[in-house]
């Protein structure tokens, strides 16, 4: 399986439902360009994009996207920005590809990759809800 079909697969463990009128991206900072890294670094990546958004002080929720399987999973954050600011952010952070939710649609957007964007059905049926 490419990475591309790896991501358009994903599922999201949330620990709260979101509005579905809302619109979001999610965006990892962990294993730049797909390359596996290191636990250690990706939590580095991930504790200085965590220290970005708020010093921004753009709204953010901890995510974790994961293979629908559940074997992989990786620390993301559901940023509420618009479209624009999202792909940058991916850029930024060197990442292949982001996810944007319009209205509960979710769509896998390139970043890196020299694909198409790709709708991938509704959101919520791809959201595992974790209860405290």
């Amino acid at each position: 399986m490419s990475l591309w079909e790896a991501y358009r697969d994903s599922v999201f463990i949330c620990r709260q439902r979101l509005a579905s009128q809302l619109s979001f991206a999610i965006i990892s900072a962990q294993n730049p360009a797909g390359e596996l890294k290191n636990p250690h670094l990706n939590l580095c990546l991930d504790k200085r994009f965590e220290g970005f958004l708020q010093q921004a002080r753009i709204p953010f929720r901890s995510v974790v996207g994961a293979s629908a399987d559940l074997r992989f999973q990786e620390k993301s954050w559901i940023v509420f920005c618009d479209k624009v600011q999202a792909m940058q952010l991916g850029r930024d952070l060197q990442q292949n590809a982001i996810y944007w939710v319009e209205q509960n649609k979710l769509y896998l957007v390139p970043v890196l990759y020299q694909r198409t964007e790709e709708y991938l059905g509704l959101f919520e049926s791809r959201v595992i809800l974790l209860a405290d």
